[in-house]
């Protein structure tokens, strides 16, 4: 467990503390392309700053802080026009760097406005998501994704909002053990498989107990779980990536796997980004659409699924039987979202009690703990690497892996020498 104020560090991302500190020193997704309008701009919120998104006539995507540097108004009511984002209380245009453009009431010769720059912020545009760098001097390189480079064809982006601190959903992501039980399908829902999120290799997990490790990492922790079949054993290989990140095999039946960012709009609150990415296979567009509607509205994230706290997600006592263990459906992002949201706001975690399943959960927050520290004196946080070619060496190190093994007791053998090359994060 934590002490209450170690749980306060790693809650608490205002832009002064030590945690919201460390998430500005990295490049986080702040929203979707398809919400910038093409005919206006947005204001939106991250790690408890508001902000204004835009795209001007070329094309360019521009997030500048919300107030105007003038008197103060809000830029999300302005007009795109001019080469840049114009204000309506006295006309002052910006452009996506922030530089002002324009300022219509003074006079003429002036060099007023040249010497007025916005507040803005490095944008990046990868896999349909608007990554920016909202931390103070120069950005780091950005991270390349395997999953970001991909064709449409073998990626889609579920966004939701979870109305909880972010950490909760961090480690409900990154937690092994729960799939033996949370997400645990009895006979009856075995039967029917495929018609959930569920692949094959879900079947595995009805064997127990995996047996655990991790290993700290450069960018995080690497986790291990194995679970024993009858002959064989069922091994999955899943990351965390500070400070926010979840690395996992999803349903790819170790054809890709799963990247979701937990990105905190305030402490009570956080957008979760799933991004399911396949390597060899075409999505299943239409099953995944149909999958997030049921769950959230792509276009309205902060609208509530169908199953939510208000209605207690719609617990079936009669599915409990032969159903789904948990008796909340087949979808397990509800299945996580219940497990998150109904622990509170901000769970106290000094009230916990862990055991020898929680050593990933362990291991994240002692990663996030010392990254602080880290920060605190001085050092560079983990991952956080300027050079970009160093960077595409070290996404390589992040795998991650769900295999049949003949070998039940030298897993780390077994994934290094059979599927370290087939499943690393970097593209060629």
């Amino acid at each position: 467990m934590l002490t209450k104020e170690q749980n306060e560090l790693v809650t608490r991302a205002g832009p002064e503390t030590p945690l919201g500190k460390l998430f500005r020193r990295y490049w986080q997704p702040v929203a979707m392309l398809s919400d910038i309008p093409d005919d206006a701009p947005l204001e939106i919120t991250a790690l408890h700053q508001k902000f204004v998104l835009f795209k001007d006539e070329q094309n360019r995507v521009g997030l500048l802080d919300l107030h105007c540097p003038h008197r103060g108004a809000d830029l999300s009511y302005g007009r795109l026009e001019d080469g840049g984002l114009r204000c309506i209380y006295h006309g002052w245009v910006f452009d996506v760097n922030g530089q002002c453009l324009q300022q219509p009431a003074e006079p003429p010769g002036k060099d007023f406005c040249r010497m007025i720059k916005q507040k803005a912020y490095p944008v990046e545009v990868r896999g349909g998501m608007v990554f920016a760098y909202l931390g103070e001097g120069e950005a780091p390189a950005f991270p390349e994704w395997e999953c970001l480079q991909a064709p449409d064809s073998h990626r889609f982006v579920v966004r939701s909002r979870e109305r909880c601190n972010w950490l909760q959903g961090l480690e409900g992501d990154i937690d092994p053990y729960h799939l033996s039980y949370l997400h645990l399908a009895l006979p009856g829902a075995r039967k029917n498989m495929r018609e959930g999120n569920a692949g094959p290799t879900y079947e595995f997990f009805r064997f127990g107990t995996p047996r655990m490790e991790i290993e700290r990492t450069d960018y995080g922790v690497r986790i291990y779980a194995m679970r024993d079949l009858r002959n064989e054993a069922y091994l999955r290989i899943s990351n965390f990536v500070c400070p926010n990140v979840a690395v996992v095999a999803g349903s790819s039946d170790g054809d890709g796997y799963m990247a979701l960012w937990h990105v905190p709009i305030d402490d009570e609150h956080h957008f979760k980004y799933q991004l399911i990415f396949k390597r060899e296979k075409e999505i299943d567009l239409p099953a995944e659409i149909h999958q997030a509607v049921m769950q959230w509205d792509p276009r309205h994230p902060d609208k509530l699924p169908v199953r939510n706290q208000a209605n207690r997600w719609l617990q079936d006592r009669k599915e409990m039987k032969d159903g789904w263990f948990a008796g909340l459906g087949h979808s397990f992002g509800l299945h996580d979202n219940w497990a998150t949201e109904a622990m509170g706001p901000i769970y106290d975690r000094s009230k916990e009690h862990l055991g020898h399943g929680d050593r990933a959960i362990v291991g994240a927050r002692r990663c996030l703990l010392s990254a602080m520290e880290e920060m605190a004196e001085g050092k560079e946080p983990p991952f956080l690497i300027r050079d970009g070619q160093a960077m595409k060496q070290k996404l390589t190190e992040i795998v991650v892996a769900s295999l049949i093994s003949p070998d039940k007791d030298n897993y780390k053998e077994v994934f290094y020498q059979q599927h370290l090359a087939a499943t690393k994060f970097a593209a060629e």
